[in-house]
């Protein structure tokens, strides 16, 4: 290029300047922050639509700088650890309460927040930018408009030519995207509260046609985001759950649970199910009431509502119901699991005629850990989070021990269940930040532990037979006595007999092969 030519285009503003790297430092971090993969064409795509606003329409660019910068700023931790908007993150939003928030904030690394700052500080600087005068049309805008059209088609064209629908909303630019993932999610979240809503109020339609219970007092125990292979007594690298390790009972090695998240998990694990969609009154506590039960649900997790999360919606179908958390903003997330024993031995103490439900819902190891724990921990792995998370094993195990010894104090016959509803997957691995989060895209978010301790067990048995949480109901009718003509298993759960493949149901609510997920193995490193 010679001097004149190259005069000309500075004249003309064309030629690079730090604005054009700017802008694309920025819509690199823009389209990262979002949670979605990364694409170098998108990242110029949306460059070259901040560099044509900016020469046509400088107010509004500054105005759409603003709103991305802020929404990428502090979504960033969030989108780090549970990737792009989809229904599992907008149904955890409208299920969490204040407190829960505050503690999954408190989890993510500090430079997580930093990248979130130095976002930040880019829009306002790109805002601050003084506007000139605006130039003619040139070669140069008509370059950025023709990227930005072409890449704003791609993925549409992409999606026809492999036999889909073409659809401007399904334009590959992580903004939009991002706009359209949380409009549909959240509508389809809306929607699945309405059905629940409006079946929570109906009556089960259950047809039980036999009640033979074997024990008098069954116990179910739903831990919470507990992984299989942190639990020495499932074969974790750690001696931290002395009671499940000895006590006779069936310990499942290979029980894969429904989903990766609480209320999607449990939804399609204590629901009957019918085409992909809970059916909320037919649930295993209203088959418990209609076969005569008397049942109890006690829970340490928080209630938002009556009926505004799943769980909620089938603990209120119980004959007696206590939450220990109200799920107001003033909820203490103190509250410790082994309150719950204080509740169940009230109605331990007091002789009962009917079979006896009793439900207990824990917090487990529910992210953050180390509120869990109060920050104690037995042994250093990796990070205090980790190590706390390992810890919490032991807390559950010891309330396991608490209750299956107030059972066997109650004088009657009883069995229990323990099992969670979902493992976790590691992020920041190998750093000293090092923790567990939410997922769905390995073996380990549905490895969970489930064990049934009888009160007339003679041996410690471990079952290595793969079983699905989609069968759950199916155990429980069987577990319970309670025949009913829509419920029946094709196999003995509490056996070595194969049950067919495991499905799971993703956060975009497809159902997966559970064999085709990925490994996200437990590491052992120590100091």
């Amino acid at each position: 290029m010679n001097l004149t030519a190259k005069d000309t285009l500075t004249a003309r503003g064309i030629a690079l300047n730090p604005w054009t790297g700017f802008y694309f430092l920025q819509s690199l971090l823009i389209n990262f922050a979002l949670g979605y993969e990364f694409s170098l064409l998108y990242a110029v795509a949306f460059s070259c639509v901040l560099l044509l606003l900016w020469r046509r329409a400088p107010r509004f660019q500054k105005g759409i700088i603003a709103l991305c910068s802020l929404v990428a700023a502090m979504y960033f931790p969030f989108g780090q650890a549970y990737g792009a908007p989809n229904f599992n993150t907008l149904l955890a939003l409208h299920s969490t309460n204040f407190e829960e928030s505050t503690e999954i904030m408190t989890i993510f690394p500090w430079y997580s927040y930093l990248v979130s700052a130095f976002i930040l500080a880019l829009g306002v600087v790109a805002v601050r930018r003084k506007a000139a005068p605006n130039p003619g049309w040139s070669n140069f805008d008509s370059s950025c408009l023709a990227i930005s059209l072409v890449c704003f088609f791609v993925t549409p064209v992409q999606n026809l030519a492999h036999g889909g629908v073409f659809k401007f909303k399904d334009t590959g630019y992580p903004v939009f995207r991002f706009v359209k993932d949380v409009m549909v999610n959240n509508q389809e979240v809306l929607d699945e509260q309405t059905r629940m809503q409006e079946f929570a109020k109906m009556k089960d339609t259950w047809n039980v046609l036999a009640v033979k219970p074997k024990y008098h007092t069954y116990v179910v125990v739903i831990g919470e985001s507990a992984r299989r292979d942190a639990l020495g007594a499932f074969g974790g690298h750690w001696n931290n759950t002395p009671f499940a390790s000895s006590v006779n009972g069936n310990l499942f090695l290979d029980y894969i649970s429904a989903s990766g998240s609480t209320q999607k998990s449990l939804g399609m694990t204590l629901n009957r199910v019918i085409d992909g969609k809970p059916q909320y009154q037919d649930n295993f506590v209203t088959l418990a009431n209609r076969a005569g039960f008397q049942t109890w649900w006690f829970s340490n997790q928080g209630q938002i509502g009556e009926y505004d999360t799943a769980i909620a919606s089938i603990a209120k179908r119980a004959d007696e119901v206590q939450f220990l958390k109200s799920g107001d903003f003033e909820a203490d997330k103190n509250t410790r699991d082994e309150a719950l024993l204080k509740m169940t031995a009230q109605v331990l103490a007091t002789r009962h005629t009917t079979p006896q439900l009793i439900v207990l819902h824990l917090m487990g190891s529910h992210p953050q850990a180390c509120d869990r724990t109060q920050g104690k921990y037995a042994e250093f792995v990796q990070s205090k989070e980790t190590s706390c998370y390992i810890y919490s094993m032991t807390q559950t195990d010891d309330l396991l021990k608490q209750l299956y010894q107030q059972l066997q104090n109650s004088g009657e016959t009883f069995s229990m269940v323990y099992f969670s509803d979902h493992g976790l997957a590691f992020k920041e691995r190998g750093t000293k930040v090092q923790y567990l989060a939410h997922d769905d895209e390995f073996q380990q978010n549905f490895q969970v532990p489930f064990m049934v301790l009888s009160s007339d067990d003679k041996q410690h048995r471990l079952i290595k037979a793969r079983r699905s949480a989609n069968d759950f109901l199916g155990f429980f009718s069987d577990w319970t006595g309670i025949k009913t003509k829509e419920l029946a298993l094709k196999y003995k759960f509490i056996s070595e007999q194969k049950a067919g493949p495991a499905w799971i149901t993703n956060f975009k609510l497809k159902k997966v092969d559970y064999t085709h997920l990925q490994s996200d193995i437990f590491e052992t490193r120590t100091r």
